[in-house]
């Protein structure tokens, strides 16, 4: 679920970098400044990585050693042209930008999955209320269910719903953790491609 808040970050501080950089590069203030925005991608891509390798072998995040660290420090045009050597610069703002992209689906699906997992278990109660209080037949129009299951009621039916929303959710979180490994997998390919 921080895929969302970290890929806004990342997209934030990459776009931004970039296009304020590089047109002030004309008046060589862009080249520093250039240079910590990919460097600033660069390192927000380690530690992804670094949270991520917890994560697949079930340690708890640990904070970052005090070296990791440090800031980005101008040394003059050598270490400019160092950092545009290392192909590390141009993974970590790949990683920043489509960290965004990749960060909405996952946040979306960690939300929606669950949200109509919990919601389908509950269609009886969904029923009762409707039926009860508003004299409404909730599942009476579903052609889905009316076609796979002509002979029930109204009531049985939304119990069929409820035996597939107890699958759901049962599954729910194989499905997560799968989603979280599919997360880590692209982590560590832009990582160490």
């Amino acid at each position: 679920m921080l895929s969302l808040p970290k890929g806004i970050v990342a997209f934030v501080i990459a776009i931004t970098g970039i296009c304020v950089s590089l047109p002030l590069i004309i008046v060589w203030i862009g080249i520093p400044l250039l240079a910590a925005t990919l460097a600033a991608c660069s390192r927000m891509m380690k530690n992804e990585q670094s949270a991520v390798s917890n994560w697949i072998r079930d340690e708890e995040l640990k904070p970052e050693p005090a070296e990791a660290s440090v800031p980005f420090q101008w040394g003059g045009w050598r270490s400019l042209f160092s950092l545009l050597g290392q192909s590390q610069t141009y993974r970590g703002l790949l990683y920043s930008v489509a960290q965004l992209p990749i960060g909405i689906t996952g946040f979306t699906l960690a939300v929606v999955l669950p949200a109509t997992a919990f919601g389908i278990l509950l269609s009886p109660i969904a029923y009762w209320v409707s039926d009860r209080f508003f004299s409404f037949d909730l599942f009476s129009y579903d052609s889905s269910l009316l076609f796979l299951l002509p002979d029930l009621s109204s009531s049985e039916r939304s119990w069929a719903a409820a035996g597939i929303g107890l699958v759901m959710v049962l599954l729910l979180p194989l499905v997560l953790k799968g989603l979280g490994r599919l997360y880590a997998s692209w982590v560590q390919l832009v990582a160490r491609a």
